[in-house]
Parts: structure tokens; sequence; C-alpha cells
């Protein structure tokens, strides 16, 4: 059996991982890495796959789907009916992005509407056969929708992570390790955070209200840059834990997947919560409105949560274009800033890109750790509790990767940190 790492190896984004059986060969997710310089797509020449398995709806898993249509590659995409429906919305998007950046796609609307037919609805705790394996997903715990995907090939159990948080949020319940008490062969593990520990989620929120309050109580505008998927929901349910005089606005992208997580209450820790933060803000749905929001902003104060949360386009960016010199307002990041990305940009040197022009900004700028990935410490718990045989570590900054790889080899493990392109046979 041959492992190929096409991408996510020894870096985050363009996960794609191929399992070559000898009788059949699938590919593990098949995303894009954003980048300044334009995107990134996992290797993907001369490929023939007989199906895709799809860990979860976030682009750097799902973002190059639409290559395979166009090479003509028309395998069924296994994915949860969530995951399916926010993998639609952000492949459009991207694709809209691209055009106007003025970045030559490497698929069109076409290959989008194809690729997003060949999906096959897939549920959790549910054992289904294809070729020569079994197939099963449980709940990640990552974001709404999210699965580990065991694959049981009968001489050999392979368990891949995906993207997976352990412990609860918010929207959603930790991951489900009911798979723990399988005999598990090969662990293919995420390491975002592979020598990193997450601080106190209770405290996180404290401090970010704290900084909220701050703000308005100064007469400023919270800008909360958010991800479209998991992240915006989740700031909204925080956000909700708190009563405001002062109106909170929602624009971008988060809107469109709001609605589509309440329409699949299901994936969700508790919907009714969800909804009624969502009912006590302001859908801002219009390029219109956003300006007479932002006048109103200006008088006023006020919040504002949008995408996109590295600061890479979105209405975030016509927000700070208006408000980046007013040393009352503040910028709240709420997420992981990539390499390459103006998030990262502004936290390393200071410098934001707007309109492509450099600019220091005058308002506060705070960064609060609210990841959905798993820190260090339970990364450690979940390979200990599933005990593989092999463990392959990917997914990660070659940091966090060699971290991780060094604690596992002291405990015993036999472990591969695969770099790009790279076959393991097992």
């Amino acid at each position: 059996m041959k492992i190929t790492f096409r991408g996510a190896a020894m870096e985050v984004g363009r996960s794609c991982i191929e399992i070559d059986s000898g009788e059949s060969k699938i590919l593990l997710d098949c995303g894009v890495k954003l980048t300044g310089e334009g995107p990134k797509y996992p290797i993907l020449d001369n490929i023939k796959v007989d199906g895709v398995f799809v860990s979860h709806a976030h682009l750097d898993h799902v973002g190059a789907l639409p290559i395979l249509t166009h090479n003509q590659i028309n395998a069924p995409i296994h994915s949860t009916p969530l995951t399916k429906e926010i993998t639609k919305v952000l492949l459009k998007d991207s694709l809209k992005i691209e055009m106007v950046e003025h970045i030559s796609p490497k698929f069109n609307m076409h290959d989008i509407k194809k690729c997003i037919n060949l999906h096959i609805p897939t549920y959790y705790n549910k054992r289904r056969v294809f070729k020569d394996f079994v197939y099963e997903y449980f709940d990640a715990g990552h974001i709404p929708g999210s699965a580990s995907i065991l694959l049981d090939y009968g001489n050999k159990k392979i368990l891949y992570t995906g993207d997976i948080k352990v412990r609860d949020t918010r929207l959603v319940k930790g991951a489900d390790l009911s798979y723990a008490n399988e005999d598990i062969d090969v662990l293919i593990i995420e390491s975002t955070y592979g020598n990193s520990i997450h601080p106190d989620r209770e405290m996180t929120e404290k401090r970010f209200l704290q900084k909220i309050k701050e703000t308005i109580n100064r007469g400023g505008v919270a800008l909360i840059p958010v991800f479209a998927v998991n992240r915006a929901q989740e700031i909204l349910l925080i956000l909700a834990e708190e009563k405001f005089d002062v109106p909170i606005f929602v624009d971008g992208m988060a809107i469109e997947i709001t609605e589509i997580m309440l329409r699949h209450s299901e994936y969700l820790r508790d919907a009714k919560k969800l909804e009624k933060a969502y009912s006590r803000v302001y859908v801002v749905k219009s390029r219109d409105e956003r300006e007479k929001v932002i006048e109103y902003l200006k008088e006023n104060g006020g919040i504002v949560v949008t995408t996109a949360g590295m600061l890479d386009g979105g209405p975030i960016l016509h927000y700070l274009s208006e408000m980046w010199d007013n040393p009352e307002n503040s910028l709240i990041l709420t997420g992981y800033q990539v390499e390459d990305t103006n998030g990262r940009y502004l936290i390393e040197t200071g410098y934001l890109i707007i309109n492509g022009q450099e600019i220091k900004p005058k308002l506060e700028v705070t960064l609060f750790d609210f990841s959905a990935h798993a820190g260090m410490d339970e990364l450690h718990e979940f390979v200990n509790k599933v005990n593989p045989e092999t463990l392959i570590i990917q997914h990660g900054d070659e940091l966090e990767v060699l971290t991780f790889k060094k604690w596992a080899i002291e405990k015993g493990f036999n472990v591969y940190t695969p770099k790009l392109g790279e076959v393991i046979r097992i």
C-alpha cells in the first residue's frame, strides 16, 4: 500500500493525500494554499482516482476539487451534507476572487457545478463499502460537518484525522473518539499546533469581551475579522453573552454560511443559541448598506463581525480603509494568521496592505486564540489514546511537525514526517 503526500507536507494548506491499495486509488481531501503570490495547488499531474473523501469545508481541504473535474476526473466525492453545502459557497467565492485579482483560474464555474454534483452524502457512524475497503466518518469536532475518516482494508486500518478538536467549543462538541477502541495501524494526523498549547478558552473569551467593552467605552469601533466558516458563528455566540449598548453588524460571507448552518442544525451543539445570537445582529446585505453602516459607526461606534479572517480580501478591508487611522478603534483578530497573508504581515511588521498601499494603522491591534484545532497537549493525549502502529504527521509548519515528531519518537512511536510528493509504503 502506498500513501502519497500531494500537499500539506511540512506546511498548512493544500491538503491532499493519495492512498493506493493496489486495487483502488483514493484522495483524502484536495485543497488549495492561498498565498500572497497566488494559490498553490497539490501535485495533481497525471492523477487517476476512484474516489475522493473530504474531511471538511475549508478551502485548504476542498479548494482544488474542481481541478479534478476540469481534468475529467469524475470520481465520487464523499462528504457530510453540510460540508457539501458550504463547499459550494467557498468554491464559487474563491473563483470570483481569482477573477477579480486577475489570477488565471485552473477551473471554471462549470467545473464547480460538476464537482458539487459528484458529492455523495456521507453520515457519521455509518459503515459503508467502497471498492476494496470499508469507510466510516466520525465527528472531528473542528467545524460543523467536519469528519475524521476511518478506512478499513481488512489487513490495514488507516485513520485520517482531518482537522480535529478534542475539546468542546460553543459551536460544536469535541471529536467523537469512539474509534479509539479499533486497532489502528496507521494514524495520519494534523499538527497545526504541534508546538503550541492553547490558552484557557474561558479566560480567552473574557479577555476578548473586555477588549470590545474598552473599545466601545472610548467611543470606538471594534472590527472583528473572522473566518466565514465556524469562527464567525462562534464569535456571535460569545458576543451573545453580553448586552452591548451598541449594535453588532455582520457582513460578508459569514451571513450565508450562518444561514446554511442553521438549516443543518443537527451538526451544531446548540442550534437555538446560534439562532438567537444571529437574530440579535444587523445583517449588511449590500455595498450601499455597508457605506451607511460605516457612516453610522464613525459617529456612534459599534461592533463589526466580518470576513476575511486573515485580512486578505472581503469587507474587512473596506471597513479598515475607513477606520485604520483612528486610535479609538480596535482590530481584534480571532484566529491563526497563515504565512504570506495580510494578517500575518500585520502581526510581524505592524503594516497592512489596503488597496495596494502599505499603511501603518493607528487603531489598536490584538490577537486572540480561538483555534478550532487541537493544541499540542490535546494532540499528545489523542495519539496516546489511539495508540497507532505507525504515526504520520502532516498539516503543520516545519517547527510544529518536528516538535511533534520528537515527542512521538520519545514515546516509542514509529513516526513519518513526509515532504511534499513523498511516498510512504506500509
